[in-house]
């Protein structure tokens, strides 16, 4: 509901200030004078009340209204900070999304105020439904945020297993365009069996994976003796 009135006009500053005084009791001449006083306020009902100051009526409008309102945002964020106080044991003991154990706890409330409902619309009545659509408002952000999370993580899933895939088709394409070269292709052979196993979630985490195995030329050239290498035999004749 948009109010229209004097004091609702006011800087959001100055009718903060002005609840937490009404909140603490201060009589309503001293903050009618208060009020009027203040550059701002003048400039305000200058602007859209042809200047006409506050008066008590106004300020008696606002304590039914407006002042209502805010003490029921008060109540609402008093609900909340206990909440977020609470939210790593929640956390730890609700089981799945605790957005949707709130949603539970706030059908709760609302059966209770309206089983209690006498069918007359009183300022208590208003204030605590009030209150419940600012908090169902909040919880259905909250769903709205855990949807997409979980919408998110499918997506990061599904685009891992697309990139597995197309890895796949490419060592595919090599191992057909190497078969000139049996060398060669036994390396993508190998890659495309490793691949494979890691697909499948066989290889263990933090395993070093095998390297290139060596071409016939390299373990020939491994295999040789090199002229000036030591071995276990003396030659024939000599002697130590």
């Amino acid at each position: 509901m948009t109010r229209t009135g004097k004091i609702a006009r006011l800087p959001r500053e100055i009718r903060e200030q002005l609840n937490r005084r009404l909140q603490d009791g201060e009589t309503g001449i001293r903050l009618v004078e208060w009020l009027n006083s203040m550059s701002e306020t003048k400039k305000v009902l200058a602007a859209d009340f042809g200047g006409r100051d506050i008066n008590e009526q106004n300020l008696s409008e606002w304590k039914q209204g407006g002042h209502q309102d805010w003490l029921a945002r008060q109540e609402t964020l008093a609900c909340a900070r206990d909440v977020a106080a609470d939210a790593g044991e929640l956390a730890e003991v609700a089981e799945g999304s605790l957005a949707n154990h709130l949603a539970t706890v706030l059908s709760a409330r609302y059966a209770s105020l309206v089983s209690g409902w006498n069918g007359e619309m009183d300022d208590e009545f208003r204030r605590k439904a009030r209150a419940l659509r600012v908090l169902c408002q909040d919880i259905v952000e909250l769903r709205r945020g855990d949807h997409y999370a979980e919408r998110l993580r499918l997506d990061l899933e599904r685009f891992a297993e697309a990139n597995k895939e197309d890895q796949l088709r490419a060592l595919e394409v090599c191992l057909d365009e190497t078969k000139q070269w049996p060398d060669v292709q036994q390396a993508f052979r190998d890659a495309f069996a490793l691949l494979k196993q890691q697909k499948r979630g066989k290889l263990s985490t933090g395993q070093p994976a095998p390297g290139p195995p060596q071409s016939r030329s390299d373990q020939t050239k491994s295999n040789q003796i090199k002229p000036n290498e030591n071995t276990d035999s003396q030659p024939a004749g000599k002697t130590v």
